[in-house]
């Protein structure tokens, strides 16, 4: 049982200090999030003013097409 033990905490040794690459600061999941973030404000400065009226008139204005464009 000991070397179970002690397979067991080198194993968890290892995974654990992977860690830091992937949700550090600079991490993968970090720069995934900055990047998904990036393209929804792109999407969101995409529509033109006078396509944000069309989509977000008197009574569209929690429709789907109108929170694309950035809502009223």
């Amino acid at each position: 049982m000991p070397t179970l033990k002690a397979v067991a905490l080198v194993i968890s040794a290892l995974v654990l200090s992977g860690c830091p690459s992937e949700f550090g600061k600079d991490g993968r999941v970090a720069k995934a999030v900055h990047k998904d973030s990036e393209q929804q404000q792109l999407e969101l400065t995409q529509c033109s003013d006078q396509r944000k009226r069309e989509v977000c008139a008197h009574g569209k204005e929690n429709s789907d097409e109108c929170r694309k464009c950035g809502g009223p």
